[in-house]
């Protein structure tokens, strides 16, 4: 049980330092993983020993290496995103003008992994790829907890606390409810500048696994509140949960994107 716990607590360092590219001290690590300093310190050591993690000598806090990146960078790569939905998100961009990102499900999070981005769009690594979303304050993440159980939901909104990110607005969890039933209803989520001043987002989940399981990711739409207005969002809705499907259809091709081996029907 204890190398489990150093795998899975070695991964969240990882995690933790990805997106800190000014890094993390010890102490504010055993924090976040809720262990003592003593084994932060040995996951840390043993991160540098193979070069995914250096220790600045001046602050002395922890940052993740470029072989971090590049191992990431090479994983996308060898699985093929760029072919699988590169046709379908450039389109949409096309169309919409404005930036479109794919986002994959993993367990109790969901990550970006790729964009396209306006008239003259190409699918692009997004700046933020492989950070989690924000569940509750992104159009993407509503839309991904509207497929799932209360039971799932609620798990999803208390590992909310571990994320690197925060949101504009706060969480208040019989809202969200409310909330979540109109997206089943009307088949996509809408946020108004929940996660950033002064942009909305509008996003539609993707059933990779099929209609009846839960989403096995989510495409969205987010551009400036002046354009993007809630009449735009439903004017877009359509060619959105369009886009979803295309994307759900060829999905089981690559179905090890998703860790839960629930999903990978």
């Amino acid at each position: 049980m204890a190398l489990a716990d150093d795998v899975a607590n070695t991964m969240r360092v990882l995690e933790l330092l990805s997106s800190r590219p000014e890094g993390r001290r010890v102490s504010e690590i055993a924090e976040r993983l809720e262990i003592n300093k003593a084994i932060a310190h040995r996951l840390l050591t043993a991160l540098v020993g193979v070069g995914y993690v250096m220790q600045d000598a001046r602050s002395s806090s922890y940052v993740a290496t470029h072989s971090l990146g590049a191992l990431g960078l090479r994983q996308l790569s060898s699985s093929g995103v760029g072919t699988w939905a590169q046709h379908t998100l450039e389109t949409l961009a096309g169309a919409c003008e404005e930036l479109v990102r794919l986002a994959v499900a993993t367990n109790d999070s969901l990550q970006w992994i790729a964009k396209a981005q306006g008239s003259n769009s190409s699918l692009r690594l997004d700046p933020v790829m492989g950070q989690d979303v924000v569940p509750h304050a992104t159009a993407s993440g509503k839309a991904w907890l509207s497929t799932l159980s209360r039971e799932r939901v609620e798990a999803v909104l208390d590992g909310e606390s571990r994320l690197s990110v925060a949101a504009r607005s706060a969480l208040h969890r019989d809202d969200l409810l409310v909330e979540l039933d109109e997206v089943r209803h009307r088949g996509y989520a809408t946020t108004f500048e929940e996660m950033d001043l002064g942009i909305h987002a509008v996003a539609a989940p993707i059933y990779g696994a099929g209609p009846d399981g839960e989403a096995t990711g989510t495409i969205s739409i987010a551009g400036p509140s002046v354009r993007m207005t809630r009449a735009r969002m439903a004017e877009l809705s359509p060619s959105l949960i369009a886009a979803a499907a295309e994307i759900s259809k060829s999905w089981p091709s690559y179905a090890y994107l998703v860790a839960d081996a629930a999903l990978t029907a």
